[in-house]
């Protein structure tokens, strides 16, 4: 019988394993349930992979996002391993073909969404599968301490139920304590056994720069970087702004995010895989799974949004070992900003009773109604409505949700999404061929500003009024603008809408768990605290040893070559 080496070498053809993975291999072989922190770049996948090779069973991970689903299938595949995902992608008759193969025993690995697995038809046919082992990728979602919590991995509790006997491995490269805690208990997981490595970087130097003009020290940091580099932008518009003034300037860079068309996003990915643009700028879409050893630098453009989402990001430079730069660029006017956007996250408690009062004028439900019926929801019609801040809207919404008095369809907070890639002499013939289309397409560029540079989220409803027509002209003629080449549409993909679960009541009496509010608003303002600190520098000795602390780590060393420990060696000559 072959043996863990012997199937590293075969599949990976690597000799030995990377610190930790072997711990948590025999852990997940013995049965255990496991919670394994491992720093991005550490390997993670493998944990999964080989010991599911070994028993030769089914192994089911659960993952919230697709692009990674997808890259670690296509990965799994070029092994000569048999994967699928059940991601939205599937027709329900590709889904059906998809369950029929598996249950004839084709897959040795099922990639789902927590949403996916919560369907109680979905838990029926796993039930009909020798499952193995439940592997469970960003594990810290499940947690409302975390800072990127989903409410569907809350769902996941009933692995436990339905699947007592089948080990769980969870798994992350950012949980701090609490949420480690919190990610156990959730889980069910019995006399879990806990594997975490490091978090020091050793190769990696840190930095923080606060400075007048940042396109300025972009521009100085990339003349001098020898090797691929990421630049992370938080929004999607700066992205398409950066890259393209980056390319004005000559250098060879391409972009990604979410908003981009699947095959677009895969060949600037591939692009930069093989170093044909060695740079690449994009949201946090872009990075999960992907395996690129010679990145040279990480450079955050914005503020991120956490410690844990810096670390992960930054924590993509330098996987081979070799050294590497964590550049975090901001300007006065960014830190207002985040600082601004931070404080909108937690709205009040009056706020959201306000708001739930403004939901139920909304759908005009009256008080003691409601009870499972379902609404047609338009966010950005309810917030110009109400004149609204869509970020505080957003946030007071979808904690009425958590608190159970209502349930939002995918689609609630996803606005359609238009992008003109025509140019303007194109644009000003085709006006004169169209002129019905070419009317819409003006009052596109008039009403979204820099929609030629980047895509914008529309409101169909603003453009009917603007136009003094009906919602299906406009979508109608949106589709022609994009059959004819002059944009890209991206419709919403449901009409959205929201469900009352409970009767409405009185906004006044409407029950909010106030401790876990307070406790979790408090948890909150500990991490933007955190996030602060580690900023500006304020009573920390080395960046390293900062960061290493706030996951847990007791007692770690200085690296003595970030920006702050390199500035107390200055400071003893």
């Amino acid at each position: 019988m072959k043996t863990v080496q012997d199937i590293l070498k075969q599949y990976w053809g690597y000799d030995t394993f990377r610190p930790q993975q072997l711990a948590v291999i025999n852990a997940v072989l013995e049965g255990k349930e496991v919670l394994t922190l491992l720093p991005t770049g550490a390997g993670k996948s493998l944990c999964f992979q080989l010991p599911t090779l070994y028993q030769k069973g089914i192994c089911v991970i659960i993952s919230p996002l697709i692009a990674l689903m997808q890259d670690q299938v296509k990965d799994l595949l070029s092994k000569n391993m048999s994967a699928v995902n059940l991601g939205g992608e599937l027709n329900p008759y590709q889904q059906e073909q998809v369950l029929a193969e598996a249950l004839q025993g084709k897959y040795q690995f099922i990639y789902c969404s927590p949403e996916k697995l919560a369907q109680k038809s979905f838990q029926n046919f796993l039930q009909q599968l020798p499952i193995t082992l439940f592997a469970i990728d960003e594990a810290h979602c499940i947690s409302q301490w975390g800072y990127d919590f989903r409410p569907s991995y809350r769902k996941l509790d009933v692995l436990k139920k339905w699947f007592p006997k089948v080990p769980i491995l969870a798994m992350t490269a950012s949980a701090i304590p609490i949420v480690q805690e919190d990610i156990i208990k959730q889980l069910n997981l019995k006399n879990c056994t806990v594997i975490t490595d490091s978090f020091l970087r050793p190769n990696i130097t840190y930095r923080v720069q606060k400075v007048p003009v940042k396109l300025q020290t972009l521009r100085k940091e990339l003349n001098e970087i020898k090797g691929s580099v990421i630049i992370y932008c938080t929004t999607r518009n700066n992205v398409a702004q950066l890259a393209q003034i980056l390319k004005d300037y000559g250098y060879p860079v391409a972009q990604y995010h979410a908003g981009m068309p699947i095959a677009v996003r895969q060949e600037m990915q591939a692009n930069w895989m093989n170093n044909t643009t060695p740079i690449i700028i994009c949201t946090s879409a872009f990075g999960m799974g992907i395996n690129k050893p010679d990145v040279r630098a990480v450079i955050h453009f914005d503020l991120p949004n956490s410690l844990e989402q810096y670390y992960q990001e930054a924590g993509r430079a330098g996987r081979d070992g070799q050294a590497a730069n964590a550049l975090l660029l901001f300007q006065q006017n960014d830190w207002e900003y985040w600082t601004q956007v931070q404080e909108k996250k937690y709205p009040s408690i009056e706020i959201i009773k306000s708001i739930y009062q403004h939901l139920a004028d909304f759908v005009q439900l009256p008080i003691g109604t409601g009870e499972k019926q379902q609404f047609l929801f338009d966010f950005e019609d309810f917030c110009t409505r109400f004149k609204l801040d869509k970020i505080i809207a957003r946030n007071a919404l979808q904690w009425i949700e958590q608190e159970g008095h209502v349930k939002f369809s995918a689609s609630s907070f996803k606005p359609s999404m238009v992008q003109v890639v025509a140019d303007r002499n194109t644009i000003e013939q085709y006006e004169q061929n169209n002129p019905i289309a070419g009317i819409v397409l003006q009052t596109i560029l008039r009403t979204y500003g820099g929609i030629i540079d980047a895509p914008h989220f529309i409101n169909e409803n603003l453009l009917a009024t603007l136009l003094q027509r009906d919602i299906p002209f406009v979508q109608k003629t949106l589709v022609f603008l994009e059959q004819t080449g002059q944009i890209t549409y991206e419709q919403k993909e449901h009409q959205p809408v929201v469900q009352f679960l409970w009767n409405r009541t009185a906004a006044a009496f409407m029950k909010i768990d106030l401790d876990n509010y307070q406790l979790r608003k408090a948890a909150f303002i500990k991490r933007i605290e955190h996030f602060s600190a580690y900023t500006w520098g304020t009573q920390i000795d080395c960046r390293s040893v900062y960061l290493a602390s706030y996951f847990g780590e007791k007692n770690p060393t200085k690296c003595k070559i970030c920006d702050l420990c390199r500035a107390k060696q200055k400071d003893s000559f």
